[in-house]
């Protein structure tokens, strides 16, 4: 279903990651221009001096690099905000480093981010119809107190995995345990939830009556950047994600549940074609590309399909 898009898609996000490895991030390059810095070399070194009082060694220095193409992230919250401050960024342009450059929740407070999550969720459940409960062995009425079990097996559903399998996740209630550390914390008040996480979230919660625009008004409502595949960091992924949603979009409505169906039968395709990629690509040793097919799989959680 859908074959020659995806693998279309699929090709077309990955000659667009291969560009993007070699881009700075803008806020860097904005640094150096304002402060003269002849080279890459001392912008980093400056950077790092700025943050840590110290000289860098040659592997710190080569850290501060690795943010500037965009090819890894600081370490936590606190020092991304140290780096926003080394680049001489505060208010709207912190927040906009943030969203944009590190593809993370804006700075500044997002009021009532945990109700606006919570009623997301309940919304969602009462989406759910009879049926579905009766496959995932849940009594009508109790869908609040199974909600990360329903929830796994609508996360599922967008995978790779065999139907014998998903068959065996709807029914017995245990397999969704492993997903319940991390559920857990998508609830938790202040938790800082990261946008690849966000995303997988509003997806499912939304679907099937999501595309690429109400996606993006809920990630400005929750503090995020919207999608566009021009970012630096991982503006393939949301290409990717553009898609998959366009795809589904696409097609004439034929009922809500029907629809849902549709688009995580599409997603699961999508998904299919990017393992076969990755496997693939492991035996080739490619590890660029096997990293950037990896991040491809936009509807995995950490915890879920580590096979």
């Amino acid at each position: 279903m859908y074959e020659t898009e995806i693998n279309s898609c699929i090709e077309m996000c990955l000659r667009i990651a291969s560009r993007q490895a070699q881009q700075n991030l803008i806020w860097f390059e904005e640094y150096r221009k304002r402060h003269q810095i002849s080279s890459m070399q001392k912008l980093d070194q400056e950077i790092f001096f700025r943050m840590y009082g110290k000289n860098p060694s040659v592997h710190e220095r080569q850290r501060i690099r690795f943010w500037r193409l965009s090819q890894h992230l600081p370490r936590n919250r606190e020092e991304c905000v140290r780096l926003g401050h080394a680049l001489e960024l505060s208010g709207h342009e912190l927040d906009c480093f943030f969203t944009e450059g590190l593809c993370s929740q804006r700075l500044s407070p997002v009021e009532n981010r945990e109700q606006m999550i919570e009623e997301l969720f309940l919304q969602y459940l009462c989406r759910i119809s009879c049926e579905r409960l009766d496959r995932l062995n849940v009594k009508p009425g109790r869908q609040r107190r199974y909600l990360r079990h329903i929830f796994y097996a609508d996360a599922i559903d967008c995978l790779d995995v065999e139907v014998s399998m998903r068959k065996n996740f709807y029914k017995e209630h245990h397999y969704s345990q492993i997903f319940a550390g991390e559920f857990r914390k998508y609830f938790e008040k202040d938790m800082i939830i990261s946008r690849e996480n966000m995303l997988r979230l509003l997806i499912l919660l939304l679907m099937p009556d999501v595309d690429a625009g109400a996606l993006d008004a809920w990630l400005i409502r929750l503090g995020y950047a919207p999608l566009n595949q021009e970012r630096a960091m991982n503006g393939y992924v949301d290409c990717a994600i553009r898609c998959m949603l366009g795809l589904a979009a696409g097609e004439p409505s034929v009922g809500t549940r029907e629809d849902k169906e549709r688009m995580k039968e599409i997603l699961r395709n999508y998904d299919s074609e990017v393992k076969a990629r990755i496997a693939r690509e492991r035996r080739n040793g490619n590890s660029p590309v096997l990293q950037y097919l990896k991040n491809l799989r936009f509807m995995k959680f950490r915890s879920m399909d580590n096979d």
